[in-house]
C-alpha cells in the first residue's frame, strides 16, 4: 500500500468514532505525530523507502485499538478495559483497515508490553521502531493534554501524591517502569519519565531531549515537598544517564 492509501484507511475508519471527542482527537494527533517519528527514525538508521514506508504505515495503525477501546469502555486505562494493543492487532487481522502485512500486525500487537519476546531480526528492527516512537510521543501528550483527559483523574490526584517505593526504585535502576508497580497517581508522570530508559536508539533519545517534554515532566508542579525531591532525584539520573549515552554514541 502507498501512504496515501493507509491515510485513506485510517481516515476511514476513524470516521466512525466521535472525531469531536477530545480523547479521540488526542489519539488521531498522536497517530500522526508517531508515524511522523517513526519516519525520523527510520531515516537516522538509513532503512530503504519500502521499509520506511513500513515503519510509518505502522506509526499510523499502532493504535487503532484505541479508538475502539475508547467506544466500549469509554477509557484509555487498559487494566480497567481491555489491552489496547492486542485489540488493535484484531481489528487489522479483521480486515478493518483493509489488507496488512503480518508484520504490522505483530508490532501493534507488542508495541505496549513492558518486554519484547524474542523475535527475528526484521521483527525486532520494527517493533524496537514503534516502541520508540510511541514512548516520544507519549511524553509529548503528558504535557499537551490534561490529566483528566489522559488519566481520567483530576489534577489534585497528581499534585498532592508522592512517588512509590517500587516505582522510584525501577527509575533509580534506569529501568522503565513495571505497570504492575503504580500505586499512585504520580507513578504515572514518573513511569511516562522512565520511557528515557527505555528508547533503544540513539536518535529516539536526541529527539526527547531536543523537544524538551521530558524536562516539563521532571518539573511537574507538584504540591507535595516529598515528590520534588524525588523529581530532583529522578532528574540528577537522567542527566548522568543521557551523558553516558551521549558518550557511548560519540565512541561508536
Amino acid at each position: 500500500m502507498t501512504r496515501a492509501e493507509v491515510n485513506e484507511n485510517f481516515r476511514r475508519f476513524i470516521q466512525k468514532y466521535d472525531t469531536a471527542d477530545p480523547k479521540i482527537q488526542l489519539k488521531i494527533v498522536h497517530t500522526m505525530h508517531v508515524a511522523d517519528l517513526c519516519d525520523a527514525i527510520s531515516d537516522s538508521l538509513h532503512l530503504n523507502q519500502e521499509d520506511r514506508d513500513l515503519a510509518w504505515t505502522i506509526g499510523m495503525y499502532h493504535d487503532v485499538g484505541r479508538f475502539e477501546q475508547l467506544r466500549l469502555y469509554h477509557t484509555f486505562n487498559d487494566a480497567q478495559s481491555v489491552n489496547h494493543a492486542q485489540l488493535g492487532a484484531s481489528l487489522l487481522l479483521r480486515g478493518a483497515l483493509g489488507p496488512v502485512d503480518a508484520l504490522i500486525v505483530k508490532a501493534v500487537a507488542l508495541h505496549n508490553v513492558y518486554a519484547l519476546p524474542e523475535l527475528n531480526e526484521r521483527e525486532q528492527l520494527f517493533c524496537d521502531l514503534i516502541r520508540d516512537a510511541d514512548k516520544i510521543d507519549i511524553l509529548r501528550v503528558n504535557r499537551e493534554s490534561s490529566v483528566e483527559t489522559i488519566y481520567d483523574l483530576p489534577m489534585a490526584a497528581f499534585q498532592q501524591s508522592s512517588i512509590s517505593a517500587p516505582v522510584m526504585e525501577d527509575l533509580m535502576q534506569h529501568r522503565t517502569v513495571d505497570r504492575t508497580h503504580r500505586q499512585t497517581a504520580m507513578d504515572a508522570i514518573a513511569g511516562h519519565i522512565s520511557f528515557i530508559f527505555g528508547l533503544v536508539y540513539p536518535k529516539s533519545v536526541q529527539i526527547v531531549m531536543e523537544q524538551g517534554y521530558l524536562r516539563q515532566l521532571l518539573d511537574f508542579p507538584s504540591e507535595n515537598p516529598k515528590t520534588k525531591e524525588q523529581l530532583h532525584q529522578i532528574d540528577q539520573e537522567i542527566d548522568q544517564y543521557v551523558k553516558e549515552k551521549i558518550k557511548e554514541r560519540a565512541e561508536w
